[in-house]
């Protein structure tokens, strides 16, 4: 008997599906994708208990006729690809043929769809078995109800995350075919609410407004280049708004969706010096390439790509991405006199660590008495007495000092709240809202308070100027673990406040604010490192002084 048995074709779809159906989100994102093939410029999409119970995407494109309709869900059934010189030169989203037929393997779909001069037609499968076809009325397009996602494979649940995850997922995919299609229009229905709607007008400036909020799109920084009949347009959302991941750095090609570690590193380096250590920009890079330079077919979600001259094409991302910013930022206003400003010729010193003194610290402070003499390069505060010159960092230092005062109200928090006189609108993004919405009554216990997307109680030691960066802090996690870890939260928190609301590098300081600067990190427990490690203090002996001017050899 052989041994080698061809497989039967149910079996192979139910195998198709575990590559191309892994959650709700994967059938979300392959529906949307057929029906932007269809040419739809309206497509809703709706979502019942995370796609579990029930998923319906319908659209107002071409539409099938019957024999169609029941071709479509044959594994590798396609309209897109016909011959081999077209495999090269794919334009479209969806060419593999195999997402109804690896769907319908693992749920009940039905499918309904009308062409502008056909009549309506309905067909249903349920776990890999045609159940049967018949007529039915509906406007031109296509509409596909997929129900009970799994009950013929148990085993798939285990796969499945919790609720807040596969929500989030779905309107992740939601977020990244909007952004992809800023001409379509696109509505997201999750248990009979609207959740999230673009109006497909084209415009990335509200777009971005859709999709994040006003906030995100009010200082969008836009560039357009062609290198090589390769189109590049990026939209970058003001590096005064950060993450602390990099799923909001969106790449897509020819329109697709895509991952490549490589060109989202260019757009990380592009932003370089623009934002703090770890953390990460919003940025959404479009590219438009010849077909024929791309290979869309590695991977089964098409999620990534081969692409040619790949490091040449990342180098001209980062560079157009720095370009962007630094013109946007040389056309503010400096704010600082020339006095400030480094000159042209300065001597470049190793970097000395501060040597804490031999004496206890009972007879002597962590920071010893210095009187201060100047300001050098407008960031590095200068002291001097007996023992050497000290440079003094004012962002570390203030950075130390707001980190140890936010890390001890953060342990100790007092159970009272500050009412808010103006309610404030946080700089959060619609799915953010989503997220906060639900753990409401746990944010309570933390002293925040909401009403109508808008914040009005907060903990009394929060500031004003800082909330945004607390909150963003705290979706974060919850988006992460559905929970609130108070010991990550804690030095997660009061490292981002500490840095983002400290003085910054180039800002001129009075004298009064120096000389309360250093007492504020005399009174540190570690007044010498900044919370990422960097020192907040630098000495120079005279011996030191001495040797780099040849004084003195050894």
């Amino acid at each position: 008997m052989t041994k080698i048995l061809k497989m039967d074709e149910r079996l192979a779809n139910m195998i198709a599906a575990g590559e191309v159906v892994e959650r709700p989100s994967s059938i979300v994102k392959e529906l949307v994708e057929n029906a932007i093939d269809a040419d739809a410029n309206v497509i809703r999409i709706e979502i019942f208990d995370v796609g579990m119970t029930k998923i319906q995407v319908t659209d107002n494109g071409s539409g099938m006729n019957l024999e169609d309709a029941l071709l479509a869900f044959e594994r590798h059934a396609t309209s897109k690809i016909k011959t081999e010189y077209d495999l090269s030169r794919i334009h479209t989203l969806g060419f593999r043929g195999e997402a109804l037929a690896a769907i319908q393997a693992v749920a009940k779909v039905t499918l309904k769809t009308k062409t502008e001069t056909d009549d309506g037609v309905q067909v249903i499968y349920h776990g890999g078995h045609f159940v049967n076809h018949e007529k039915a009325t509906l406007n031109r397009g296509t509409v596909v109800i997929v129900e009970d996602l799994f009950y013929n494979t148990p085993a798939r649940f285990k796969y499945i995350k919790s609720e807040q995850a596969e929500k989030n997922q779905i309107i992740d995919i939601f977020d990244r075919l909007a952004l992809a299609n800023p001409a379509v229009r696109f509505q997201l229905w999750i248990d009979g609410k609207l959740t999230k709607e673009t109006f497909g007008q084209n415009d990335f400036q509200q777009l971005i407004d859709q999709i994040y909020g006003t906030s995100f799109a009010k200082d969008l920084i836009t560039f357009k280049e062609r290198m090589q009949n390769i189109d590049i347009e990026g939209y970058l959302v003001s590096p005064k708004i950060s993450r602390t991941r990099k799923k909001d750095i969106s790449l897509f090609v020819n329109q697709r969706y895509i991952r490549n570690y490589r060109l989202t590193q260019a757009v990380i380096d592009g932003y370089h010096s623009f934002l703090m250590v770890n953390k990460y920009p919003i940025a959404v890079i479009h590219l438009t390439i010849d077909p024929q330079l791309l290979d869309v077919n590695v991977h089964p979600q098409k999620l990534e790509i081969k692409l040619m001259n790949e490091s040449l094409l990342a180098f001209q991302i980062e560079q157009e991405i720095k370009r962007a910013l630094e013109q946007k930022t040389h056309a503010i206003p400096e704010r600082f006199q020339d006095i400030y400003r480094p000159k042209e010729e300065q001597y470049v010193v190793q970097q000395f660590l501060f040597e804490s003194e031999a004496e206890s610290p009972e007879t002597s402070p962590k920071i010893p008495d210095m009187e201060f003499i100047g300001i050098f390069s407008g960031t590095y505060l200068l002291f001097q007495n007996e023992k050497g010159l000290y440079f003094i960092d004012q962002h570390a230092a203030e950075e130390r000092i707001r980190y140890e005062y936010y890390y001890e109200k953060l342990g100790q928090p007092q159970k009272s709240q500050r009412h808010l006189l103006i309610p404030y609108h946080p700089e959060l993004t619609k799915m953010d809202w989503l997220i906060i919405h639900k753990h409401e009554e746990q944010l309570k216990e933390y002293q925040f308070a909401f009403k109508n997307e808008q914040l009005i109680g907060c903990p009394v030691w929060l500031r004003e100027t800082e909330i945004d960066i607390a909150l963003q802090d705290i979706v974060e996690q919850l988006s992460e673990t559905n929970t609130i870890d108070l010991a990550k939260l804690r030095d997660a928190l009061a490292k981002d406040i500490s840095c983002k609301s400290s003085i910054r590098a180039n800002h001129r300081i009075s004298l009064l604010e120096i000389q309360q600067l250093v007492k504020d990190l005399r009174a540190c427990k570690n007044p010498y490192t900044c919370p990422h490690g960097r020192p907040t203090i630098i000495k120079l002996s005279h011996y030191d002084v001495e040797r780099m001017f040849k004084r003195v050899v050894s």
